[in-house]
């Protein structure tokens, strides 16, 4: 079934439509008349090469030539053949066939090598010419021939294949998962099956996974399994530009919730090793050291060039970083991943790729080393590359190449030396980063840690088990995207606020309104209304100058809105008679996000102690004063009555 899959993605893939690749006399050729289906991947000494061509639309007449060049002994002079620098001589004669296709459309040229005594990788021309011997079309593949010699060991191959697209989670929280990521998840799922034994290193994002359907998932989860899973962030990033930005905590907060999804519905992913990108700085790397990574993989353009004097070769081996210890490197041959889609043919561009890694072999065959093929991960490698790379490098067949993870480059390859050494002795190899400029990202982080504000207080209305503050949590960590703007980042961080707003809408705090208390004290109730349909946590905040609050001196009560009407009674003491304001606010327990506020008017016709106590103070000083001034009235008047009668 498996190899029923990886058949048919194979099919479907024959229809893509594709540039001619690069030819040696290339005389005004007609598009898609050639297609590379296959070619034997490596050569044994004196056995044949087998290529099967597709040919479409090709006149009555014509036939396929097969040219064997002589070989391309450093990667400079592969790289010139890939141009179309190729020499005119012949290691053979070539070998000529009608291009007649059979029933499925293809043409099987099987060409000896017995000519061919030296090891190593040469080009092929492939032409196909008219009955008059007009050129029509033709493309260039390699043949990499074996060693006679079985002494020295294979160059270990380190592929790092991206899984995952832009981001499916959208900034109103629906979920559209791109139908060109799905399918390229489930193809290379197919493939990677198919190819169980064959080690090699995964760099999933995790948002494409957290958007997979569950029999996506589970056919991707089947496909890694065993396989190196690498550390990466929860969508494409670069760490250099959060840390420059201020954004320490987030970019945490993105490792930690990658991990937490891989780990739960593909794989538990290995936190020691990182694939960096070509903004990565000493001190991103730095931060990574911190946080576990012991290894990178580094693109070629983000290190300053080596001396050509000392290193004359590629540098297969693992080597350290200027200004950050404690972590070893190896780099990333861009020349390698370049290769993909490098024709439009994807056959074409798998043959190339395996050449250029022979090339590599045959520079240094006794040494222990290995290349990283690191496809980009801002593009998906065709299915049909991926599985014709894999048949290419499958252990059984090429002696070698050998298919490792980056873990086993790291712990099996010795460091290179600083004067060129490859035994892993004398002073390590230390270069340093050049990266490129990275993106200024300030507004986005101020506008992403208000939201994580609010956020944070939302979480803490809600009960531990309600979903949504999830996800709201995952669209702030999908707004850092690469692949968004920054018009769209800003529509991702605006859209949860405003779904923050629209849940706290459906909570009511009290309606304003007057209450009489014919005392001192009374109880005011109040009636707050709950539509979210879910717990929700709140604190009431009182405040009234006239006003006490028995059982809450300070003011503040939290409440618990279970259902969708809940009152609340509370003590309350009017220091005075008449009317007293009393404030009602209700938030987030944490306080910053409102949900309402209401005034209410405690209104009290009690007499209050002191009043009471001057009001008889007052009528005793007054009865005393009119019984003292009658007395000395009446003294005065018989007094004077008195003085008459003498």
């Amino acid at each position: 079934m498996k190899r029923a899959l990886v058949a048919a993605v194979v099919l479907l893939g024959i229809a893509m439509p594709r540039t001619v690749a690069a030819q040696t006399a290339p005389p005004t050729p007609q598009p898609d008349i050639l297609q590379l289906v296959s070619q034997t991947p490596v050569v044994e000494p004196n056995a044949p090469l087998t290529v099967r061509l597709r040919v479409t639309g090709a006149p009555v007449g014509a036939r396929l030539q097969l040219t064997l060049h002589p070989r391309v002994p450093t990667r400079s002079d592969f790289k010139a053949a890939l141009t179309g620098k190729v020499s005119r001589s012949r290691v053979s004669t070539p070998v000529v066939v009608p291009a007649v296709p059979d029933a499925s459309g293809i043409v099987v040229i099987t060409a000896p090598t017995t000519d061919v005594q030296i090891e190593g990788v040469y080009p092929i021309s492939v032409d196909l010419l008219s009955d008059k011997g007009a050129a029509l079309d033709s493309l260039l593949t390699f043949m990499v021939r074996m060693p006679e010699s079985r002494q020295f060991g294979p160059l270990g191959v380190a592929i790092v294949l991206p899984v995952g697209g832009a981001p499916s989670l959208r900034s109103d929280g629906t979920t559209t998962l791109d139908s060109t990521t799905a399918q390229a998840a489930l193809s290379n799922a197919s493939i990677l099956e198919a190819h169980a034994t064959l080690p090699i290193t995964i760099v999933p994002t995790a948002e494409t996974v957290d958007a997979l359907d569950a029999a996506a998932a589970g056919e991707l989860r089947q496909a890694v399994a065993g396989r190196q899973v690498a550390l990466s962030p929860y969508v494409r990033l670069r760490p250099s530009e959060w840390l420059s930005s201020g954004l320490t905590t987030e970019l945490q907060r993105e490792f930690d919730h990658s991990t937490s999804t891989l780990r739960d519905h593909l794989a538990a992913p290995d936190l020691t090793t990182y694939v960096a990108d070509d903004r990565s700085t000493p001190d991103a790397l730095r931060n990574l050291h911190d946080n576990g990574v012991r290894s990178v993989v580094v693109p070629e353009a983000a290190l300053a060039p080596l001396d050509d004097r000392v290193f004359n070769r590629t540098l297969t081996q693992p080597f350290s970083l200027t200004g950050v210890d404690g972590v070893q490197a190896a780099v990333a041959d861009a020349a390698l991943s370049a290769h993909s889609g490098e024709t439009g043919d994807p056959i074409l561009d798998a043959n190339h790729l395996v050449a250029d890694l022979a090339v590599l072999y045959f520079d240094d065959p006794p040494d222990k080393r290995a290349a990283v093929v690191a496809f980009p991960s801002e593009r998906q490698v065709d299915p049909l590359m991926l599985d014709a790379l894999l048949s290419a490098l499958d252990p059984t067949t090429n002696r070698i190449l050998q298919p490792i993870t980056l873990t086993t480059l790291f712990s099996t390859v010795p460091r290179a030396g600083a004067r060129g050494e490859t035994n892993g002795r004398g002073t390590a190899l230390t270069r340093t980063l050049t990266p490129a400029p990275g993106d200024n990202l300030s507004s986005f982080a101020s506008e992403l840690r208000t939201a994580e504000i609010d956020l944070a207080s939302y979480r803490a209305m809600v009960t531990t088990d309600n979903p949504r503050p999830g996800e709201f949590d995952r669209r702030l960590l999908t707004a850092g995207s690469l692949d968004l703007s920054n018009g769209e980042r800003n529509a991702y961080l605006d859209g949860v606020r405003t779904a923050i707003q629209a849940e706290i809408a459906k909570v009511q705090g009290p309606a304003r309104q007057t209450i009489n208390f014919t005392a001192r004290d009374g109880v005011v109730s109040l009636t707050l209304h709950n539509a979210t349909g879910y717990p929700v946590k709140a604190l009431v905040r009182l405040q009234g100058d006239k006003l006490e609050f028995p059982g809450h001196e300070n003011g503040l009560l939290e409440v618990t809105l279970t259902d969708e009407i809940t009152r609340v009674s509370l003590n309350v003491r009017a220091r005075a008679s008449g009317d007293s304001p009393l404030d009602v606010t209700l938030s987030a327990p944490d306080g910053h996000l409102v949900i309402g506020h209401a005034r209410i008017t405690v209104r009290s016709t009690a007499f209050s102690g002191v009043g009471v106590v001057l009001l008889v103070g007052a009528g005793l000083f007054l009865a005393i004063w009119w019984l003292r001034h009658a007395i000395a009235t009446q003294r005065e008047r018989r007094r004077r009555l008195k003085h008459v009668a003498r």
